[in-house]
């Protein structure tokens, strides 16, 4: 497939440069910058990669402007995003939550403007592919926000870059809940770093099948939290974007079956055997 060895290679570099940051930490400028001069050039190593290996066809044209440059550029966005945010942050914690707050609201915007588009990319549509991701073929969209690290007409077609923006929306939008979850324990004393080490392993539907549950029996503020700020709330604890979490309960409703509830099921059996084990251990020792 045109060039996906070198992209996995890139994207492999920029993964083990992201995980040696410290989102939370002192020295987020700096990292941030550090890490978007790093991608700038991996940028630049795609273009020079380009001009000797050009796109055999429209198909390959489109699965590059629609999948690999945006996933590189968003982390570039992403980064940017985060310096700009952190630099004009309010120095005293009583004003920290409502700004990251105001972001947020930024982000519920961008998506509602963009809802449209945003609606046929997540969807995997491909109609309107030739139209998006081929170039020459559409005006630079206005509302892509030009970079200054992305502003060549012959390597972009403008609606990567909105790709490349809503990738990057999405891990801010994770990266400020995160932030927020984190000063309102801080204001209990709690210590910041215990709230960053642990993330979820398991299948996003299995945790959507908790949510539920949780929702269900009205474990969480007696029912009153609405089943979205449950699911996203349980996302800001284990280090997950839990997207579209009706459409994944619909989902796990259509299973066939005696039960349907194939992850708290498991979490039945697997408790259950551990304390019959542990009855054995027990008795063994005795």
């Amino acid at each position: 497939m045109f060039m996906k060895a070198k992209y996995e290679e890139i994207m492999q570099e920029v993964k083990n440069r992201k995980s040696a940051i410290d989102l939370y930490g002192k020295n987020i400028l700096a990292d941030c910058m550090e890490i978007m001069q790093f991608i700038n050039q991996k940028l630049a190593e795609v273009k020079t990669y380009l001009t000797t290996h050009p796109f055999g066809d429209e198909t390959q044209e489109i699965e590059f402007f629609k999948y690999y440059k945006p996933k590189l550029v968003g982390n570039l966005m992403y980064f940017h995003k985060i310096y700009r945010i952190e630099s004009k942050c309010p120095p005293y914690k009583e004003q920290m939550d409502a700004y990251y707050m105001r972001r947020q609201e930024e982000q519920r915007l961008f998506f509602d403007r963009h809802v449209a588009f945003y609606q046929y990319y997540r969807s995997g549509a491909t109609h309107h592919d030739s139209y998006y991701f081929v170039r020459g073929k559409q005006g630079i969209n206005s509302e892509t926000e030009s970079y200054d690290f992305d502003n060549e007409p012959e390597f972009s077609t403008g609606y990567d870059r909105l790709v490349a923006r809503i990738i990057a929306m999405d891990m801010l939008y994770n990266y400020l809940s995160e932030r927020r979850r984190v000063l309102l324990h801080a204001a209990d004393n709690e210590p910041l770093g215990l709230l960053k080490e642990h993330c979820w392993t398991g299948k996003i539907v299995e945790l959507v099948e908790l949510v539920y549950a949780l929702d269900t029996c009205k474990c969480v503020d007696s029912g009153k939290i609405k089943i979205e700020d449950l699911a996203e709330y349980m996302g800001c604890i284990f280090g997950i974007d839990i997207k579209h979490c009706f459409n994944t309960y619909m989902d796990i409703k259509k299973r066939k079956g005696d039960s349907r509830t194939y992850f708290l099921d498991e979490l039945s059996n697997q408790l259950n055997q551990r304390m019959v084990n542990d009855d054995i251990k027990t008795r063994g020792r005795g």
